[in-house]
Parts: C-alpha cells; structure tokens; sequence
C-alpha cells in the first residue's frame, strides 16, 4: 500500500522517493507525453518501506536497473505542500537521491519508461538539464550543491 492518503476531496498526503541520476556528466530526466514539464524517476513509497528501499524499487521497475544501495545518496528531504489541477492541494514528503552512475562505457542514449509507454525518459548535459521546466524545481539545485538539506517549500 503506498504512503498517499486523501484527507478529502480537495487535500492529499503523500510520501515519495526521487533520484536525480547522473552518468558520464549527462542527468536523466523523464517528460510525460501530456505535460509540459520534466520530472525525476521515482513514485511513491510503500507503508512498510524505507525511502533508499523504494527508490531503488522504483528505479528497478521503471528503468529496469540493479542500483547498488551504496550508490543512492541522499540529498535532500522536501517538505512539500502546493497545489495541483483542479485546486487539489499537497502535502508531501519528497526523499531525493543522488545516484551516479560510475561506468565509463554506459551507452548515454534516450529510452520509453517500462511503467509507462508515455514516458520519455532523456538525458541532458547539465547546462541544459538547468534550462529545462522541472517539477519540483528545487531539485535542479542538486547539480551544484549535492550537500545533504532539509527544505521546507510552500508554493
């Protein structure tokens, strides 16, 4: 069961794990076919599952990679709360890892989500990864500054 509850109609609580995924000095990025933003691999985490566990789950189903847990560093909890379509507003606790992918002849070549034929899944050099409309935007500071915060964001 996934750590999302509905407190009514318009409010929902929700747990995630993210990771901003780097090889070679290229990062992945995801961009659904019906929206016009970017967003990072991750979803949400499961009651009884710890954030590294899920993030590594996720990546697992949606990429269909073993990431070694060692390699996921945490940079970042976000205490999220906005509001989406339809004035749904969020609370939402947002676990973001760091994941660099350390194989020299990685092949940096864009690929479709496994969860999602309507994911695109591409990779960017880091100055125009910095261009691009991501969601949260806040993550986007992780490419100069990988030191580990707490952030609280009220949009």
């Amino acid at each position: 069961m996934d750590l999302t509850f509905k407190v009514d109609e318009k409010e929902i609580f929700n747990v995630r794990a993210a990771a901003i995924i780097k090889c070679n000095n290229y990062y992945l990025i995801s961009k659904r076919e019906d929206k016009d933003y970017y967003s990072v691999v991750g979803g949400r985490i499961a009651f009884n599952e710890d954030s590294k566990a899920a993030i590594l789950r996720e990546i697992k189903e949606e990429l269909n990679w073993d990431i070694d847990s060692k390699d996921a560093k945490l940079v970042r909890i976000i205490e999220n709360f906005f509001i989406y379509s339809d004035n749904v507003r969020f609370h939402e606790y947002l676990f973001v890892y760091l994941i660099d992918i350390q194989t020299p002849d990685w092949q940096i070549e864009d690929f479709i989500n496994l969860e999602n034929p309507r994911m695109h899944m591409k990779w960017y050099n880091k100055e125009n990864y910095l261009q691009l409309n991501i969601k949260p935007s806040i993550l986007k500071d992780i490419l100069t500054d990988d030191s580990f915060k707490h952030l609280i964001i009220k949009e």
